[in-house]
């Protein structure tokens, strides 16, 4: 998965606060208005006005300069500004940020010191900034830690500050590259209930949720948390509306929500940003029923130069269109790829059946299977195609919807091949009644019904 950060490193200290960082030590001029406020403080050693005012300035100098110099007269500034008023959170929180990045800038930091501090200050635990333990991992020379070492400092992190996002989603990160998902969904979680509705945690937690539907959607009611992922994604897609990746997530999920106009809508929005998105616009619009814009869309492709799931796209597509011998032109090309769906072996198998090339419907299969492992129900599906189980057995093997969707849909085929076509719409109905959305069985039968119903008469 992808785990998008929208700030520089320095930045995982806290929320994105600026932290610029430069070489330069020039020396600032005292300007009149700085010089009266640097009077005035000294002047009224018990007032705070004239002090706060300067700190601002100090603040103002450190961030539009960012050099040592400037932190450390921000950094004095506020350390007076603390002594006069040693309850002033505003004060503690930025004291205790700059020292941060002056560690970053110097290299240097004193856990012992920052560590008692930050426990004196218990309400910088409920803020989204680094605890002094995440320093271990911003300050190691590179390479010096494990990743079980890394992932032990980020652990005491987040344990340390609960409310620190950076934490957690660099905790997501190590999981993931380990290819524990659902600790990182956990992770992730958990981090949605400290900052609700923060973006930087709702795309990967989102981008996970959408993983786990399609294993849900077999087994159970995921209406639900469908509508909160649809919420989330509007949220995300209506803060970064130039995110083409939240507008193609947008998409799936009304997708899967049987919403098909208004995901080709979001799919229409994400390519409009970035071309790369031009495949899955497709896709929605085969969803969609749009036959005039998926043939469009592969007019000008050539095919050795699709990738494997435009390619089966055009398969399914060729499929649903009983376009057979366009099926067939397809098939060398899709099973000379490593990354190929039984599916599409099974489907474009199929296509030499009705032509009446059983040989090369065998060949093909052969070739595919050698590449990829079956899966148990996918062992049953094959059973059927080549005609050592019944329809009936093969429904009696489907354990959910979903595999009852997708025997409906070869049953369907092979009527069709035998010229049954009362059985063979049927089974179309029935395939869409189901309502498993997301699977190219329902788009693919869908569309046939519709063609089927324009020319009864």
């Amino acid at each position: 998965m992808k785990i998008i950060y929208s700030c520089a490193l320095v930045v995982l200290l806290s929320a994105c606060a600026s932290t610029k960082k430069e070489a330069s030590t020039s020396l600032p001029t005292l300007g009149s208005k700085e010089e009266q406020l640097v009077y005035n403080v000294k002047k009224y050693p018990k007032d705070t006005v004239a002090l706060t005012k300067l700190t601002t300035l100090h603040m103002q100098q450190y961030e539009a300069n960012g050099n040592l110099f400037f932190l450390n007269q921000v950094l004095t500034s506020y350390e007076e500004l603390l002594r006069r008023q040693p309850y002033n959170y505003d004060a503690l929180l930025q004291f205790y940020r700059l020292n941060l990045f002056k560690a970053l800038i110097t290299n240097k930091y004193d856990m012992a010191h920052w560590q008692k501090f930050y426990q004196q200050q218990p309400f910088l635990q409920s803020t989204d900034i680094a605890p002094p333990v995440y320093m271990e991992l911003l300050l190691a020379d590179k390479d010096s830690l494990s990743g079980d070492e890394r992932i032990d400092i980020l652990q005491k992190t987040i344990k340390a500050n609960p409310n620190f996002v950076n934490g957690y989603l660099a905790l997501t990160a190590m999981y993931a590259s380990r290819d524990k998902m659902q600790l990182s969904s956990f992770l992730l979680e958990t981090a949605n209930k400290y900052s609700p509705n923060n973006l930087e945690i709702l795309a990967p937690l989102n981008e996970f949720r959408v993983e786990s539907f399609f294993d849900k959607l077999c087994q159970s009611d995921i209406s639900t948390e469908l509508e909160q992922a649809f919420t989330d994604y509007k949220l995300l897609a209506k803060n970064a509306p130039e995110n083409a990746y939240h507008h193609l997530q947008l998409s799936t999920v009304l997708r899967l929500m049987g919403r098909m106009r208004m995901s080709s809508f979001s799919a229409k929005k994400a390519a409009s940003i970035s071309a790369e998105f031009q495949g899955p616009l497709a896709e929605a619009q085969f969803w969609s029923g749009n036959n005039q814009a998926v043939t469009e869309y592969f007019a000008t492709k050539d095919v050795h130069h699709l990738n494997t799931d435009d390619l089966y796209l055009n398969i399914l597509f060729n499929v649903v269109n009983f376009n057979w011998q366009q099926v067939a032109a397809l098939m060398d090309e899709y099973i000379s790829r490593d990354d190929i769906s039984f599916y599409g072996i099974l489907y474009g198998a199929h296509a030499y059946k009705i032509l009446g090339q059983e040989d090369i419907a065998q060949q093909i299969t052969t070739k595919g299977l050698a590449k990829i492992t079956l899966k148990p129900w996918q062992q049953q599906m094959l059973n059927f195609a080549s005609q050592q189980i019944t329809g009936n057995q093969l429904m009696a093997e489907s354990k959910n919807k979903c595999d009852a969707s997708e025997a409906h849909f070869i049953q369907g085929l092979q009527a069709m091949q035998i010229g049954n076509m009362a059985e063979f719409e049927q089974h179309m109905t029935e395939v869409v009644e189901l309502k498993i959305y997301p699977f190219y069985e329902y788009a693919g039968a869908k569309s046939i019904i519709k063609r089927l119903k324009s020319v009864a008469p």
